[in-house]
């Protein structure tokens, strides 16, 4: 959202914190805004179609939705119990039941879950054949969908208002990316993965207690139904990421994205991220590991000497950065790009090299765009609702019912 990126996931600690970006961004269409698109209004909540990455990789998946419908190709059969869905020679094949090119298992008892391959998800499973392989794809309600991003984008216990700001944030995100897939040809609108936000449906089917369903978040997901945050009457891409570290920064020097809006132009936040493990960081590496990172990803200088900042935001996030070698000769590249090679967890960093090591410390954890979500814990502690707290992150959005 990000992690947007955002984005926050993986937390490390209490749950789940963002390890490189939330809400990173996917490939845009030409001509396409990268951050603004109309939203229309809907009667009810919406179909999301969520790819999943894990049952995709997979060449069989076993699905339980307990009474159920097969439909292969416009075929309908009745289901009760598990079955075992495999790939056969460019098709989805259902054993028994037969072949197709497409094969949907939707739940007709209540309540409408399935598990696959021990995680259990709301909504149905659809499974597509490509030249590839295939596509597991979870078509689900957008409020269902948003109940099973919250309580792995922020960790379940935190405070309802924060929980509020994530959902509608996520809401914002979901539904931009899904304005922007219609017409595409592809046959989902976001994966389950921190390239668009983390989901996780409800949880592992053998441990109820990671489900992420909590009393926290399915209030969260109700008191915001269908609330999501304009800019100009348009929605945006809401990013947000872990821990901004002080100052959130705009999308060009956050994530590369050549394109302004006010809600994304970066905001100073004081420290209300604190408790974040990551508000301060330190990273030590031998320089023999850096080196052939560098090596690996193409970097040179491979003998490097020296790091510092070339051009640096007013958020203290790096834009691009010199890297010396012995001689004295540098290159300047990316900070975004150095970032990813050394898994650094922002761009906010100060490099030294002592010794045999490199030692770099920094602030804030994810892209740095959008809305802080430890800072939002703060904020929510602090007894702000989840309207100031967006508002603050966001300056210039209004949140807007759309159904």
């Amino acid at each position: 959202m990000i992690r947007a990126n955002t984005i926050m996931p993986l937390l490390s600690v209490l749950g789940t914190l963002l390890i490189l970006t939330s809400c990173a961004q996917p490939a845009r269409e030409k001509n396409q805004s990268e951050l603004l698109t109309p939203i229309p209004v809907y009667g009810a909540a919406p179909l999301i179609r969520v790819k999943l990455a894990t049952p995709t990789e997979k060449s069989s998946v076993t699905v339980d939705a307990g009474k159920a419908t097969l439909t292969i190709d416009g075929k309908r059969i009745d289901l009760d119990g598990p079955i075992t869905v495999s790939q056969q020679s460019g098709r989805v094949s259902a054993g028994a039941h037969g072949t197709g090119t497409s094969v949907e298992i939707v739940p007709t008892e209540r309540p409408e879950h399935f598990d696959v391959d021990g995680r259990i998800y709301r909504g149905k499973l659809r499974l597509v054949a490509t030249n590839t392989g295939w596509e597991a794809i979870n078509v689900v309600d957008l409020e269902q969908y948003v109940a099973g991003v919250v309580g792995w984008e922020m960790i379940a216990g935190w405070p309802v208002e924060a929980l509020k700001a994530q959902a509608i944030a996520s809401r914002t995100y979901a539904l931009f990316e899904m304005e922007h897939s219609r017409g595409s040809g592809r046959n989902w609108d976001v994966d389950d993965t921190t390239r668009y936000q983390v989901y996780g449906g409800v949880g592992p089917a053998d441990n109820p207690k990671q489900w992420r369903e909590t009393a926290n978040v399915l209030a969260a997901r109700e008191g915001t139904a269908g609330e999501v945050l304009t800019f100009h009457g348009q929605g945006f891409r809401a990013f947000f990421h872990s821990t901004s570290g002080g100052h959130t920064a705009n999308p060009s020097v956050a994530l590369g994205i050549d394109e302004d809006i006010q809600p994304l132009s970066g905001v100073d936040l004081g420290d209300y991220d604190k408790d974040s493990p990551k508000a301060e960081w330190e990273i030590r590496m031998p320089a023999s590991e850096v080196k052939a990172r560098l090596i690996e990803n193409n970097i040179s200088p491979n003998d490097l000497m020296r790091i510092e900042g070339d051009k640096v935001a007013d958020s203290g996030h790096a834009i691009t950065v010199k890297i010396y070698n012995r001689n004295g000769h540098h290159r300047v590249i990316d900070a975004i790009t150095l970032r990813k090679t050394l898994g650094l967890y922002s761009t906010n960093f100060k490099a030294e090299k002592i010794g045999l090591d490199w030692v770099f410390t920094g602030r804030g954890y994810g892209h740095g765009c959008g809305m802080c979500q430890w800072s939002a814990r703060g904020m929510a502690k602090d007894g702000w609702e989840a309207g100031k707290i967006l508002e603050t992150m966001y300056p210039g959005a209004e949140i807007k019912r759309i159904y």
